[in-house]
This record gives structure tokens, sequence and C-alpha cells, in this order.
């Protein structure tokens, strides 16, 4: 049976759903195709809590313009990468606040924009929301008004509402939420002037599966990455084709959601990412399925010591005092 079967039948009667999950357990293909969803619709009782995160706080410091930021010492000279364009013929108005019919790949769609005070030159953030979830959702509960508050374009799509909200476990070519992101990177730059070197990107849960897809499928335009409770597996795996830092965010072996665990897929990711010679830090939690408090302030601490193509990584010699002590180089035992 395809995943997209399971998936299907997953959304429907509980009671029927429960007698048949057992059946399906036991046996040793189907664990293999478990293993290989991405989330399960937020209808299951047993699961709810999966579908709404712990809402944490966020209190992030503005950086100076004025402060020891070594552009010259600290980024190799790559030149910087052409845009991917826009889908369509002329990028439509991105207005402040809530964006709704946005064109994008011939399809309308919706997003959150929040601009700081200079939006010109400033690092751009794009959010993905979990499974059930929402873009408000998304910028709020993690509290990046803090991010905006200290400078950053943040951007908080809303999904089409597919199974598992992004197409993650879709092909790169007619993608159109990989269409979505690169619409969104050229128009905030051509309209608010973005800095195209300090581009990134996080999710939670769903969102971090797609921010894993973005980290394989999409490198060339981006800073850094920060999956929180995302991940791969040796069917999705695709070696980035440039160097990029990644922040793994996960809770340990209780972080999983139906038959899925984060924590075998974060694993994975990050043993993969190193055995390519990617730059890779992690936050292990132990909280399980959840945001930890406190994501906004080492989020972007990650995010704005970060400018594409630095070699060697600002965080090279371990982490900075403003991560939490579950964040280091190598969490993992």
């Amino acid at each position: 049976m395809r995943v997209l079967d399971v998936l299907r039948f997953w959304g429907r009667g509980a009671a029927r759903r429960t007698q048949i999950a057992i059946a399906w357990l036991a046996s040793a293909t189907m664990r293999t195709t478990l293993r290989l969803l991405l989330l399960l619709p937020c209808s299951l009782p047993l699961l709810l809590a999966g579908c709404g995160p712990t809402s944490p706080s966020g209190n992030v410091s503005a950086y100076d313009d004025d402060d020891d930021r070594d552009d010259d010492d600290d980024a190799t000279e790559a030149p910087p990468p052409e845009l991917p364009g826009y889908s369509g013929d002329a990028c439509p108005t991105m207005e402040q606040g809530w964006n709704a019919g946005w064109m994008s790949s011939g399809l309308e769609r919706d997003f959150r924009l929040e601009l700081p005070d200079e939006p010109e030159g400033a690092p751009l953030i794009i959010t993905w929301h979990w499974l059930g979830g929402t873009a408000d959702q998304a910028f709020d509960w993690v509290g990046l008004d803090a991010m905006v508050d200290a400078g950053a374009v943040v951007i908080s799509p809303q999904s089409r509402g597919l199974p598992v909200e992004w197409d993650s476990g879709g092909s790169p070519n007619g993608n159109d939420d990989l269409t979505l992101f690169d619409d969104l990177l050229t128009c905030a730059w051509e309209q608010y002037g973005i800095d195209t070197e300090r581009v990134h990107t996080f999710g939670m849960s769903a969102g971090g599966l797609w921010t894993t897809y973005l980290t394989m499928h999409r490198s060339t335009w981006l800073a850094s990455t920060a999956p929180l409770s995302g991940g791969a597996d040796a069917n999705s795996y695709v070696t980035p084709e440039v160097d990029v830092p990644v922040l793994l965010t996960w809770g340990g072996p209780t972080d999983t959601y139906g038959p899925y665990s984060f924590d075998v897929s974060s694993r994975y990711f990050s043993d993969a990412l190193r055995a390519d010679g990617h730059f890779v830090a992690e936050c292990l939690h132990g909280g399980g399925h959840t945001i930890p408090q406190g994501a906004a302030d080492y989020l972007w601490s990650w995010f704005d010591a970060h400018e594409r193509g630095q070699d060697p990584d600002p965080f090279a010699e371990g982490l900075s005092g403003d991560f939490p002590g579950f964040c280091g180089l190598d969490m993992t035992p």
C-alpha cells in the first residue's frame, strides 16, 4: 500500500482506523511504509498534543549596525547567486501584515509579512507551520516579533492544506511550494531590498520536514537553516548542492508523532550532512514533540551569526553562551 493511501485511510473514521491499525503495525511491510509517513492529520485524539506545540517566549536583542560583525574576515569570496526569479510576469505587491491571494506558480497563496523599521539590507527569515497549524501561530507562538524588532524581515506562509501541509515528499520538479519559496525570496529582494547573503529558514514538525527539504533542494540561496523536529531518512536524503550550516532541534526519543520518530530522522539527517561535509549543530531538548522555551533567542543567535558562504563557520570552535545548555556541536550519544 502506498504512503498516500495510508494517509487517506488515517483521515477516516477513528474506531475502524484503530482496529485495523493494530493489524497493520504487526506487518513488517507496513512498519516500513508507516516509517515514511511525514505526519498524521490532527483528528487523532491521542496525538492532539502534537498539533499545537507549546508556546515559547522570545526575547531577542537587536544587533547594532556598528557591532563587531566581521564581514571581510569570515565570509569567503563566493559570488552572490542569481535569484531564482518570479514564476509569473511581475512580482505582486507584498504588504506589511496579511497577504491573501498572492499569486505564485499560478496559485493564490497566503502569508504573513512583518517588516523591521529598515527592511533594506535586512536578513530574510521564512518560517513554516506544523500540521494543523497556521501562519499566524508559527509567527506568534515562537515569538518572531522579537526577530523583527532585531532587524529581520520575517515571512510566515500558509500551506495549501496538503495531507502533510508542505510538499516535502514530492519531486522538486513542478513543486509549487518550492516555487513559493523562490517567489517570496525574489519578490522580497525586488520590493524591499533584503540582503540575499542572509536568507534563513526554519519550521516545526511538518514545517521542520519542509525546512529539511529546502536545505537539500535550495541550499544555493540559504545562509543557514534550522529544522525543529524535522529530519530525513535514506529514501529522502539528497546531498545539498552548496554547503549550508544547519541547526537541528528535536526532543529526544519521545519526539514522535504517530508512528514517525523525529529522533530517528533528526539523527539520520545530522549524520548524513556531516558525512557530506556540512557544518551541523544540535539542540537536543528532551521535551518530546514540542518547541522548546526560548527557541526564538537561540534561533536568532544562529541566524544572526551566519552569512552565505562563511568558512570557517562562526561556531566552528563551539556554540556561544547565547545558546541553552542542551545545544552543542554534537549532542547525540
